[in-house]
């Protein structure tokens, strides 16, 4: 774990970000390291093409005519915006479901004006306005296909969820002992690795061509995203603010706590950042400067990203009083 930015305020240090960035190549190769790779952290969401794979990889795209907007959101930690429900909803009545199968737990959507009108009309959330819901979806689609019991299909030792875990340990080249197994925010198990074989995992899937028995799985799941990806995040992400800017050239799936997790297509490099913190805005600056060192963001960009994720502090009049410092 290294120092990854420091927050000041005036000339002092006032905040310190410690954390670990990997990128590796192919043969996981490291092409960049800040901080211990080998150290065993949560990937939480970023893990979400992972899980994935399973409901895809079991024909759920054919079985019940999936858009590529709809595989996107299987994808999702998603805003809670119209379109995000629409589409689950729509998903779930495609193979005979409503969302009271859902087990994800109810919470506000993270898109604050949707959340606060919400509020204003007195509507309570329900688990479909969860940002795992559309990941509960395809979980449900593998069971419906597989015909396993949808009742408790979240738990550590439901048929799903050990596919799920043997897949990931297959793509990510590794062996995910029980006790690293927990549980996410949204009840069903979460796996923890190193970040360098997560970074691994990504890196395979951004040669989704050679990777064997997910080849078509994992190219759905790029073209998904690539062409939806506030599907997979929302209009106001940073997730889907740099895939749509720079089409072929990132995916990047935000995790909670910190993480990110991603690959860059054209190269066929896989990374991950993790910040010990968990401030999400001081990830996305570490996030930003990453993509500018490996020119996924070019010059001519920095000023867009700027005004949309400053790395300056302001007081409640709008006046700068210190910045984030990214140490790449």
């Amino acid at each position: 774990m290294e120092k990854l930015a420091i927050t000041t305020r005036g000339s002092i240090e006032d905040m310190y970000t410690f954390g670990n960035i990997v990128v590796v190549g192919e043969n996981n190769k490291i092409i960049y390291e800040k901080g211990d790779s080998s150290e065993i952290s949560f990937p939480r969401s970023s893990a979400k093409l992972m899980q994935a794979l399973t409901p895809l990889a079991l024909s759920a795209k054919e079985e019940f005519d999936l858009t590529e907007k709809e595989i996107a959101v299987i994808c999702a930690s998603h805003s809670g915006e119209d379109f995000h429900i629409e589409t689950i909803r729509n998903i779930l009545k495609k193979a005979g479901l409503d969302e009271s199968y859902l087990k994800c737990g109810p919470h506000y959507p993270f898109k604050e004006d949707v959340a606060e009108k919400m509020k204003k009309d007195g509507i309570k959330p329900k688990d479909i306005h969860n940002n795992c819901s559309g990941k509960h979806t395809g979980m449900l689609l593998a069971c419906k296909i597989m015909g396993w019991d949808m009742k408790d299909y979240y738990k550590i030792d439901h048929p799903v969820q050990r596919k799920i875990t043997e897949n990931i340990e297959r793509v990510c080249e590794c062996k995910i002992p029980l006790e690293h197994i927990s549980v996410d925010g949204c009840g069903v198990p979460v796996h923890a690795m190193t970040m360098r074989e997560f970074a691994h995992g990504m890196q395979k899937m951004s040669d989704f061509e050679n990777l064997e028995g997910f080849e078509e799985a994992s190219k759905d799941i790029y073209n998904a995203i690539t062409k939806h990806s506030k599907y997979t995040s929302g209009s106001d992400r940073i997730d889907h603010y740099l895939i749509s800017r720079y089409p072929g050239k990132i995916i990047v799936k935000s995790g909670a706590n910190g993480y990110f997790g991603g690959y860059l297509p054209d190269k066929k490099y896989g990374f991950c950042i993790k910040t010990y913190d968990g401030i999400s805005s001081v990830r996305n600056l570490i996030l930003i400067e990453l993509m500018k060192k490996f020119e996924v963001i070019p010059q001519e960009d920095y000023d867009y990203f700027e005004n949309l994720f400053t790395n300056k502090i302001k007081n409640h009049r709008e006046e700068v009083v210190g910045e984030v410092k990214v140490l790449l």
